[in-house]
């Protein structure tokens, strides 16, 4: 096996899938035992060519030897590329190295909404407030939650949904960011920022549970089973579990708690207009 010797990632410690992926590289020995250095335990003096800056956003590759420095994608696609010299070919194509770049931006940009951490750790490797990347990781979440969920209705609630069947949940995905973003205002949360990340997310993973869901119902239905008390049965666990899934994320980001009644009064308000129970 070919190892990248004399190389550091600069992971962000505070970060869960920063210390999962760094953590198999070093498994899979991709990069020797020292391969990767916490970002808040370094000493910037013994690191003169860091852009420390840039590092907060794209993860740095430093040569222990010489002290350079690369940055995001490129120091991920060195490191497997040392290994595996057919990601080094194809990522040297410009429109794949363009696109993994941008993958690999709404990712980082977006690495403490995907797995959530606590505001009172260290904030020194945080990465930039950036409305681009935060937006595009919304509209992203917007458009799965619109395609999976309103998929779902035309399968199996279509007698109980009275909203429009093509962007009836883009409304109301929407709505609920409009109010979630008052509620903030209301309650005096100033990290509106992620918090609209945290809330797209939530329901981003609720619509993937839901499209799950939907594959298992038509395979019951396929067999001859009766499915029409758990179409509505698996949509309210989806929505039980977003709830609970909020109010673990608002507890572990240290926001405010009335932020989950607020996202449930919404959707005690919504739903009548949305459904029909007769």
């Amino acid at each position: 096996m070919k190892t990248l010797s004399n190389h550091a990632l600069l992971f962000d410690r505070d970060c869960p899938l920063c210390r999962w992926y760094t953590g198999l590289f070093l498994k899979y020995h991709l990069l020797d035992s020292q391969g990767r250095v916490a970002y808040q335990d370094i000493d910037e003096t013994f690191y003169p060519n860091v852009d420390f800056d840039l590092a907060r956003n794209k993860i740095a590759l430093v040569n222990r030897e010489n002290g350079q420095a690369t940055y995001g994608i490129d120091g991920l696609i060195a490191v497997l590329g040392n290994r595996f010299t057919i990601i080094q070919q194809i990522a040297q194509l410009k429109p794949v190295h363009w696109l993994l770049d941008q993958l690999y931006q709404l990712i980082s940009y977006n690495r403490k909404i995907v797995i959530p951490v606590s505001c009172s750790q260290s904030a020194s490797c945080n990465p930039s407030r950036n409305w681009v990347w935060r937006l595009l990781f919304i509209l992203i979440c917007a458009i799965t939650v619109n395609g999976f969920v309103n998929l779902y209705f035309q399968q199996h609630l279509s007698s109980y949904f009275i909203g429009n069947p093509v962007w009836g949940d883009s409304a109301l995905f929407t709505g609920q960011l409009l109010f979630q973003s008052l509620a903030c205002y209301l309650l005096n949360e100033r990290n509106l920022y992620d918090y609209l990340g945290h809330l797209s997310f939530i329901s981003f993973l609720g619509a993937f549970i839901l499209g799950v869901f939907g594959i298992g119902l038509n395979i019951f239905h396929s067999f001859g089973m009766n499915i029409s008390m758990l179409e509505p049965l698996c949509y309210g666990i989806v929505f039980a579990w977003m709830f609970v899934e909020h109010r673990r994320r608002i507890k572990v980001a240290e926001m405010n708690s009335w932020l989950t009644l607020t996202w449930l009064l919404y959707r005690f308000m919504i739903y009548p207009i949305a459904f029909s129970i007769t």
